[in-house]
């Protein structure tokens, strides 16, 4: 094993690392010297190419991850009194664009292999005042659909797909986020296909088409000259400067998804053996695709200090949902307990230098036997 010493010569690695280069800087000044600046023919090109990527029929694109499900939200008619189920381990958001509705999120506990969903527990979840299911795909990692859908079809629920990290990331072959009858994606800095900010819902039919347009404009269709306003919506709108730079970032799709996955079996076999830290895979071999190199660690905060004594940059994973003041929740929740005390993030994205994971790869080595076992 190379020997990671710890020098102040080495560079610093960053816990996430995405290239906006000269490409897609010339889309933004051609952009904006074509004055494609608000919402227009860019973004329509953008939605498009993004929906042939996903293979459904139409995308609309919003401000944010956290628009779009709160756009998707409305559109499945959520209201004051509607209670939501979703997963005790999800970003904040899953849980903030219903609650901004009125609706009162249900948190129950993931998987013990992996922070999703545990479908087993939707059931005993559900009152008479539950409306939706929202099965959030984090890291890329896919919740079981089939049970989920088949539960929501024998209560009369909802689905909603949140899919904001786990664009292109595949369920028995299907993009995660296409299955049910909508989905949610994020389009943010740390995020494979990033503009920035962003998020993207998608659509089956031409009516959801439509009424998601319309919600994203103050209840009008663009198209529409008479702009009678007859239903409350918002002002959702995406811009062409963004969608300049999503045309860019989804023409090196295959370039990043390949490098997320280099990235991901770099680890999982690099990490193989040790005792304090164990790596959490996502099943490439079938579709799926990380968004984040994830691992649990026996003494994390411990870890992530000495890991910055190399100049290696990591941080712990988002808290559990019910421990959010605001929000609680019921419980019990062990396997979301379990991650909240010891998951954190590795250096990755689609622009990662291999070398920088190797790197951290070989200083884990170093470090292992000076935590406690598993």
């Amino acid at each position: 094993m190379v020997t990671a010493t710890k020098t102040m010569s080495d560079q610093r690695i960053d816990w996430w690392n995405i290239q906006l280069g000269d490409e897609e800087a010339a889309a933004v000044t051609e952009a904006i010297r074509n004055r494609c600046i608000s919402q227009s023919t860019l973004t329509a090109k953008f939605e498009s190419q993004l929906a042939e990527t996903l293979g459904v029929p139409y995308v609309v694109c919003t401000t944010s991850g956290t628009s779009a499900l709160m756009m998707a939200y409305m559109a499945a008619g959520i209201a004051p009194g509607d209670e939501v189920i979703i997963p005790n381990r999800t970003a904040v958001a899953t849980a903030h664009a219903a609650m901004i509705l009125g609706a009162t999120v249900v948190p129950i506990d993931v998987r013990p292999e992996a922070s999703i969903i545990d479908e087993t527990l939707i059931e005993s979840a559900i009152t008479d005042r539950t409306r939706l299911i929202v099965p959030v795909h984090m890291n890329g990692k896919s919740c079981n659909m089939n049970a989920i859908l088949k539960t929501a079809d024998q209560y009369h629920l909802q689905v909603i797909e949140d899919a904001c990290q786990g664009l292109l990331s595949r369920y028995n072959g299907i993009p995660q986020g296409t299955i049910a009858r909508w989905g949610c994606f994020s389009l943010g800095l740390a995020k494979v296909v990033a503009t920035g900010q962003g998020g993207a819902v998608c659509c089956h039919t031409e009516e959801d088409y439509i009424l998601m347009k319309r919600l994203r404009n103050q209840g009008v269709n663009d198209t529409d000259p008479q702009h009678n306003y007859n239903m409350l919506a918002g002002n959702f709108k995406f811009n062409d400067i963004l969608s300049a730079i999503g045309i860019v970032q989804l023409d090196k799709i295959e370039a990043k998804l390949r490098r997320q996955r280099e990235i991901h079996d770099t680890y999982r076999h690099g990490l193989q053996g040790l005792k304090s830290i164990r790596f959490v895979p996502v099943d490439t071999d079938h579709g799926e695709i990380p968004l984040r190199a994830e691992c649990v660690a026996t003494e994390r905060e411990k870890l992530l200090q000495d890991l910055k004594e190399y100049r290696i940059h990591t941080i712990a994973h988002v808290c559990n949902i019910n421990e959010m003041p605001h929000i609680g929740g019921q419980g019990p929740y062990p396997n979301s307990d379990f991650f909240s005390r010891h998951l954190m993030l590795l250096p990755c994205g689609p622009d990662q230098p291999l070398e920088n994971v190797k790197r951290t790869i070989d200083v884990l080595k170093e470090l292992d036997e000076r935590y406690q076992p598993f």
